[in-house]
């Protein structure tokens, strides 16, 4: 076993997570199989399940931003992400009579809202300069394509930044940011027969 390995397996033994056998229908309950959840996976698989923020701290739902076409950059402290989920309904008032309350007669399913807040911090008690306009850059652009564990249950592999705030931050070295995004989804805009006959 080469010196990485026992690195990479010691580090994914300090993170504090659910056993994987416990999210295995196959299982018995209560028991666990008597194997090795991270035998079977490789050095690459293994240093992406373990991902550390810029103070080497281990981070459960890392952020990853691009640009298409450009490459992939991980906020290097992981921020918070609230995810908020509208339903989209066409209320129709009805004269008064013995039933009360609306009649709904569309509903569809609105876009997510997105709540990013995090910190950029500067090494040598320097200003993140550098972070805060790659930052810039992706809240300016059309749209930005994310990865994160915590968004993929959700579907989302896209976003489109609506407002973004850069606010006074308490240390020379230490920059806050806001963001908020929508969920922005891939839709065909010119339809075939055959993808009408989908719908």
């Amino acid at each position: 076993m080469s010196e990485f390995r026992v690195i990479l397996e010691k580090m994914y033994s300090q993170i504090k997570l659910p056993p994987y056998w416990l999210f295995n229908p196959q299982a018995p309950a209560g028991a666990a199989p008597d194997m090795d959840p991270i035998a079977d996976l490789s050095d690459e698989q293994l240093a992406d399940l373990i991902v550390n923020n810029a103070k080497g701290i281990p981070m459960v739902f890392p952020l990853y931003l691009a640009v298409e076409g450009g490459p992939w950059w991980l906020l290097p402290y992981e921020p918070q992400v609230t995810i908020q989920g509208t339903n989209v309904l066409v209320k129709k008032q009805v004269q008064k009579g013995a039933v009360r309350g609306t009649i709904k007669e569309r509903w569809a399913q609105g876009d997510y809202s997105l709540s990013i807040s995090g910190i950029l911090m500067g090494e040598n008690g320097k200003y993140p300069a550098e972070d805060v306009k790659k930052l810039r850059s992706f809240c300016e652009a059309g749209k930005v394509l994310v990865k994160s564990p915590q968004m993929e249950l959700f579907s989302i592999t896209q976003i489109v930044v609506e407002d973004w705030s850069i606010p006074f931050t308490s240390g020379q070295a230490n920059q806050a940011y806001n963001i908020s995004a929508v969920s922005d989804d891939i839709y065909k805009l010119l339809l075939r027969r055959e993808d009408l006959k989908q719908i």
